[in-house]
């Protein structure tokens, strides 16, 4: 039996972060964690359990998740401490003849090698408060002890009802207790320098940086503190180039650093931040926390579309949208004139467009935008209380290099994130059939989801909420192209589109 051992909330410089999680529920790159965990034992045919405090409110998209993943789950009391919460597992879950395997849910390896009775170690050049090895755990194999040697979070048992005993006899004490048990069942010490602990701020971050999510046409790479980046398409990269390079130096502070290598490439400071999509998908924040930060986006953006420009540039919502679906609908073959009924309503898209299009009013501004001002192109930096920004558009519809265009298209994309839900979807927590033009669609969100909208809401929507709904429809459905890499995904997204006109036409009521 694999035991991932996460009944304890994470310290409290993470909760400031991510607000109150278990170690395994950290996101990394659109997943937790705990999925990464469990792919280390996917060659293995054993029951797998995770421990978890037993006052975390466990959201129905992980529990759908760690179902898929046949996952069993068990709730552990509070406030009890390591020894305590492996004896309490064990003496609920286990035969007492049957070997245990244990990860520690802050721990990530990149392999690891199953050895019966072991002790999996690693070696540190940093100062921090560790279990370090040492000749009170008893080894068969004469390993060479050194003081930089510690236990890195995983341990294979052979006698389970030994440990619970050792650990009994030592006060409950997880690390006593294995050095008892080691005295008449010596361990195999095994060194695993693929180790990561990701129980403290600094060791997560800097491991982040190596798990990106960059879309197919975009190469990212890290060097040296910086992000490098460059792309198939030159006129995509000069313009955001372009871009940083306008950018009103007032507002220097809500960017990374910026430096332009070439025509095609260029590169930005790594933040060791989250991104607010991360926020909002997986971290578990209090609703006073997002209205500090949507103020932040607020202010940001009145600031930032304070500055105009007497040049057009075009921002056709439904040039773009009609333009890009062209593909996706040959591909799919129908046309815009097609039926799709999603709960109650029953429209083509082209009536879906006319019907919307008629909310949207002519632009009648010419201001400096972000282009791409979505939750996973922002952070939030808890330490000076604002935003930082990156990975602009700089082009409009046209093809056309400039930094302006309708600032509506900037609180638009924060509405697809907030409202729309589509980092939930990139996420996959979401369940999407179609089948004969009939399309059922559901987000998995957390009930926190609502208060946080509201809020939304309240900042940004207090009297053009129905515009808005509009314009976010028409990103919906432009980029849908932009997922042909992965159909599921794609359909999703085109059933969200429904979902949201579905609202859009609640609002006339």
């Amino acid at each position: 039996m694999i035991l991932i051992t996460s009944a304890k909330y994470l310290p409290v410089e993470f909760q400031i972060e991510l607000g109150k999680l278990p170690p395994a529920f950290l996101p990394i790159g659109n997943k937790r964690l705990y999925e990464y965990q469990i792919e280390l034992f996917n060659s293995l045919n054993e029951k797998i359990i995770l421990s978890l405090p037993r006052s975390f409110d466990l959201d129905q998209a992980d529990k759908d998740r760690l179902k898929e993943l046949k996952v069993n789950v068990i709730f552990v009391p509070d406030d009890i401490g390591l020894g305590e919460s492996i004896v309490y597992c064990l003496n609920m879950l286990m035969p007492i003849n049957e070997s245990i395997r244990i990860l520690h849910g802050d721990t990530y390896f990149n392999k690891l090698n199953f050895i019966g009775n072991s002790l999996t170690v690693s070696q540190v050049q940093s100062n921090y408060d560790w279990g370090f090895l040492n000749k009170d755990y008893k080894s068969n194999n004469n390993f060479t002890y050194s003081d930089s040697t510690i236990l890195c979070g995983y341990f294979e048992l052979d006698k389970p009802y030994h440990l619970i005993k050792s650990i009994i006899k030592s006060d409950f004490s997880y690390t006593n207790g294995l050095k008892l048990y080691s005295e008449d069942n010596p361990f195999t010490i095994i060194e695993n320098n693929s180790w990561i602990d990701l129980g403290f701020v600094a060791s997560y971050f800097k491991f982040k940086k190596n798990i990106t999510t960059q879309r197919a046409f975009n190469e990212l790479k890290i060097e040296n503190g910086y992000f490098i980046k460059s792309s198939d398409m030159p006129l995509k990269i000069e313009g955001e180039i372009n871009w940083f390079k306008n950018f009103p130096s007032k507002l220097d502070l809500n960017l990374p650093r910026f430096a332009g290598l070439n025509l095609n490439s260029y590169k930005t400071e790594y933040l060791y931040l989250n991104t607010l999509s991360e926020l909002f998908v997986f971290g578990k924040l209090p609703n006073f926390i997002w209205k500090k930060i949507f103020n932040n986006l607020s202010n940001f953006l009145t600031q930032l579309h304070a500055y105009k420009s007497d040049n057009p540039s075009k921002f056709n919502f439904l040039a773009k949208t009609l333009y890009r679906l062209q593909d996706f609908i040959i591909d799919k073959d129908f046309d815009m004139k097609s039926l799709w009924k999603f709960d109650d309503i029953e429209i083509s898209l082209e009536k879906m467009l006319e019907d919307i299009n008629l909310a949207i009013k002519p632009n009648t501004a010419n201001s400096f935008i972000h282009g791409d001002f979505c939750f996973s192109n922002i952070m939030y930096d808890f330490k000076t209380e604002d935003i930082k920004t990156f990975d602009p558009r700089g082009i409009d519809f046209g093809g056309n290099i400039t930094p302006f265009g309708d600032a509506r298209y900037d609180y638009a994309k924060l509405f697809h994130s907030c409202i729309g839900l589509y980092d939930f979807i990139i996420a996959g927590f979401c369940e999407c059939k179609i089948r004969d033009n009939r399309i059922n669609f559901h987000i998995k969100t957390p009930n926190s989801i609502d208060l946080i909208q509201n809020e939304f809401f309240n900042t940004f929507c207090i009297n053009n909420k129905k515009e808005f709904y509009a314009i976010t429809i028409h990103l919906f459905l432009s980029m849908l192209p932009l997922h042909c890499d992965n159909k599921a995904r794609q359909m999703a997204l085109f059933a969200n589109a429904f979902r949201l006109y579905r609202d859009f036409l609640n609002l006339r009521s």
